[in-house]
This record gives structure tokens, C-alpha cells and sequence, in this order.
């Protein structure tokens, strides 16, 4: 039987496995992350990317197949809002369509306190996140944005 987790970045092989998440440069761009070309400085990218949000990965059998990023939410001014976060996920291709984002994000979500924002940037032809967010409890905002607000 498989097993999914979810679990903070806590050693060198989720490190390791983040990296080779993110070596997939179709994935990459699909989510739009812009991350350097050369190995080296693509892995310190990655280090101070986990440093700097809150990086959840998403295991298959001990193997990370996918991440989930909080990062700080800043309002029009410029200023970072408390209680307010953004939303990233990406999962490698060959398990999409299994249910994997969705067990693995309402698993992060229940263990967020109350009164969290949570908002989600989703372009309108990504109809996969889509679904993800609506399944999640996500509402619709405007534009590309959606939102979630923990109880």
C-alpha cells in the first residue's frame, strides 16, 4: 500500500529531493518559479527558498513527489499582512490526477491555527490547481486569485 506524507524539510534527503523536484524545468515553469540554470547556484536558490517560507514536501513512500509553500502574504503598500499567506504547491506530472495535492493540502490546512488567510494565485487555463483549490474549500476572489480561510 503507498503511504503520503506530509512533512516540514528536515534533512539533506528532503533537500536533496526538492532539488530533484524542482530539475524538472516544465514543472518549473508550469508553476512559474524562476529558479538559475547552473546546478550550484540552483541548489543555494533552493536553500534560501526554504529558509525564508514555510516548505512542506509531499512524500510517496518516503520518495518527495511534491511541495507545499506558505510564504508571507504583503498587502498594496508593500507592507506584510499578519495571519495572511500565500499558497504554492507543485507535484511531479506522473502523479497528477491520483488525489495526491489534494489529500496533501487539506492535510496542511488542518493543522494551520484559526483565523488564517490563506490566498492562492491560479491562472484561469490551470484547470488541475483549480480543482485542487474548490476541493480544498478555496473560494474565488478575482482575477487569478483565490483564498481559504481557516475556521
Amino acid at each position: 500500500m503507498d503511504k503520503i506524507t506530509v512533512e516540514p524539510v528536515k534533512n539533506r534527503n528532503d533537500l536533496d529531493g526538492v532539488v530533484n523536484l524542482l530539475a524538472d524545468e516544465e514543472l518549473v515553469q508550469t508553476v512559474g518559479l524562476m529558479l538559475p540554470r547552473q546546478k550550484e547556484n540552483r541548489i543555494l536558490a533552493i536553500k534560501i527558498f526554504i529558509q525564508k517560507n514555510h516548505i512542506m514536501v509531499v512524500k510517496l513512500n518516503e520518495k518527495v513527489i511534491g511541495m507545499i509553500v506558505l510564504s508571507n502574504w504583503y498587502g498594496d503598500e508593500g507592507k506584510r499582512l499578519l495571519h495572511h499567506y500565500e499558497l504554492g504547491y507543485l507535484l511531479q506530472r506522473n502523479q497528477w490526477n491520483k488525489g495526491i495535492m489534494t489529500f496533501a493540502l487539506r492535510k496542511v490546512i488542518s493543522s494551520l491555527p484559526s483565523k488564517i488567510i490563506i490566498h492562492a494565485e491560479c491562472k484561469k487555463s490551470n484547470f488541475r490547481s483549480q480543482r485542487v483549490l474548490i476541493k480544498c474549500g478555496f473560494t474565488y476572489e478575482h482575477d487569478d486569485l483565490w483564498q481559504y480561510i481557516v475556521e
